[in-house]
């Protein structure tokens, strides 16, 4: 199932992606981020817009999926918890690539990069993902 870039809510952070940006929800009168994306600040109701950010992250957590657990996609991956650094208090799910499992560390700087995944129904949809930021990316951007 891809994103639907027409939901009023998500649809930004989709549509962003797919023009490689990472962009997330905020509230100006507060001056913090809010995220997952919602429809007014949960903090003062404040109205949201969305801001880029630089894609530099820390790795928080992460996972090595091994079993089949979404049927859109097909394991080995590295599932990951990353916080941006203009946004601290924000978490991303999102997925560690160009990196093996045994090399991650909590703490480490990531860096966005974005990627076309591919559905099992051969749907496709640009996603940002992260990869170590020591280590030059010799993918395509997509």
């Amino acid at each position: 199932m891809t994103p639907d870039v027409s939901d009023p809510l998500a649809g930004p952070f989709w549509q962003a992606a797919a023009n490689s940006e990472l962009r997330i929800t905020w509230c100006e009168r507060c001056d913090r981020a809010v995220w997952y994306p919602r429809a007014e600040c949960p903090q003062c109701h404040g109205e949201l817009h969305w801001r880029a950010l630089s894609g530099d992250a820390t790795l928080l957590s992460w996972s090595e999926v091994m079993a089949p657990i979404n049927p859109d996609h097909a394991p080995p991956y590295i599932t990951g918890l990353v916080c941006p650094l203009e946004a601290p208090e924000v978490r991303l799910v999102t997925r560690i690539v160009d990196c093996e499992a045994d090399k991650l560390r909590c703490d480490m700087p990531v860096r966005v990069c974005f990627r076309t995944l591919q559905t099992r129904d051969d749907q496709s949809f640009t996603a940002p993902v992260f990869h170590l930021a020591e280590q030059e990316n010799t993918r395509s951007p997509r």
